[in-house]
């Protein structure tokens, strides 16, 4: 037995060392085969952007990935991770020069231990935001032999082009791509704008506002073009009793282009119809025209409308009643005349309305003597309506005690 217990305990320490290397290896054997490898493509996103900045270029993914997991967690995807380049200490550089970032990997589920990645540091780069005002360019390609066509027109005229500097500095022309076709069909479209640079090559990842434009073109076999005055086309008529006093249109005149058969025969550009049934008031409007197939107006296609809206008016004469008032007791007052003629102005409505029968000119005889007396006569008009004359304006009216009667003086 004592020599049992010796040959353990002779050497003992290196026996000890050499149980505990044992388990070393052992551990990293186990841990070893207990890592496995991802293959496939995470998107990397960039977070905190200074301000005013944008990426010139898409970002690497990684493509590598190696990790331990227990065996339950199953297979990962791309969406297992979530990778991130901080670009708050990144400065944004005209032209953006190349700057090395790295990258944070970070799986979404915490029983991963994420043991190593690639890249794990990707170039970045960082340019200043910019834009400009451009005008756009029509691009009718290559144009059928035979065809003419007016001077492009797009609505609007110019865009703000925005974007990564060096990027909105390549961008030389924008182009509104339309195709002219051998029927000679007149263009009059929505189109998308295409920003290119000085060789024709569209411009990547920079933004057109709008990024649409509207284009209109006159095609046909051989044009003509004719400087026109604007005619408003007027329909249906304002409420009883009103008019269109004036009209003003902006602009007067218009240069329309089209087939020369076709402009040739126009005299006016007549607009689209301007329906004024039943209005009372004054009326704006931005309308477009009325032109035959084969016409098209240079420029803009709206024109601006005013009309002005009022009542009618006139004047009427009127036979009223005279009518004697303030006289005294005991006393008879007679005028010269019945009757006189009254004439009123305004709106004709008005006019239509008004019943002489209700009508009087009164003769103040309340301070008269007795005897021939003249008074001036009051007429007080209908309400929106005003007194033009007064014929005769003054009437002789004769002042006597009545028989029989003891009248008090008259002053």
């Amino acid at each position: 037995m004592r020599r049992f217990v010796a040959f353990l305990l002779r050497n003992w320490p290196l026996k000890l060392g050499a149980v505990l290397l044992a388990t070393v290896l052992y551990a990293g054997l186990v841990l070893g085969q207990n890592v496995r490898t991802w293959t496939g493509q995470i998107p990397i996103d960039a977070v905190h952007p200074p301000a005013g900045a944008t990426l010139l270029s898409d970002l690497p993914p990684i493509t590598l990935v190696r990790y331990r997991a227990p065996l339950d967690v199953g297979v990962l995807s791309p969406d297992s991770f979530n990778a991130t380049v901080d670009l708050s200490r990144i400065r944004a550089v005209a032209g953006g020069t190349a700057q090395a970032v790295p990258v944070t990997l970070v799986a979404l589920d915490q029983r991963v231990q994420i043991v190593e990645f690639q890249p794990q540091q990707v170039e970045v780069r960082l340019d200043e935001v910019t834009s400009k005002q451009m005008s756009i360019t029509v691009d009718m390609g290559s144009v059928p032999q035979g065809i003419s066509v007016s001077t492009p027109q797009t609505d609007p005229s110019t865009v703000t082009v925005r974007g990564a500097s060096s990027r909105v500095q390549s961008v030389t022309a924008i182009l509104a791509r339309v195709t002219i076709d051998a029927s000679a069909l007149n263009i009059d479209r929505t189109v998308d704008l295409v920003p290119v640079d000085s060789n024709g090559n569209q411009v990547p990842n920079v933004e057109l506002d709008p990024a649409i434009a509207r284009v209109r073109v006159a095609v046909a076999q051989q044009l003509a073009n004719r400087t026109l005055p604007v005619v408003p086309q007027i329909t249906g008529q304002p409420a009883p009793g009103y008019r269109i006093t004036s009209i003003t249109v902006t602009p007067l005149v218009v240069t329309v282009s089209g087939e020369e058969a076709v402009v040739t025969q126009l005299q006016t550009a007549m607009t689209e119809p301007i329906d004024v049934s039943g209005r009372t008031t004054d009326l704006d409007a931005m309308v477009g025209f009325a032109l035959p197939q084969g016409a098209s107006v240079a420029g803009s296609d709206q024109v601006s409308v005013s009309l002005t809206i009022a009542q009618e008016t006139g004047s009427q004469t009127f036979q009223v009643a005279v009518l004697v008032a303030g006289g005294q007791p005991g006393f008879s007052y007679v005028p010269s005349v019945g009757s006189v003629q009254v004439t009123l102005s305004g709106p004709l409505q008005l006019l239509d309305q008004v019943n002489a029968g209700t009508l009087t000119a009164t003769a103040d005889v309340s301070v008269l003597g007795v005897g021939s007396n003249i008074v001036t006569l009051t007429f007080v008009p209908p309400s929106g309506l005003d007194l033009v004359a007064l014929n005769p304006a003054q009437v002789t009216v004769q002042v006597a005690p009545l028989a029989g009667s003891s009248p008090a003086a008259v002053p």
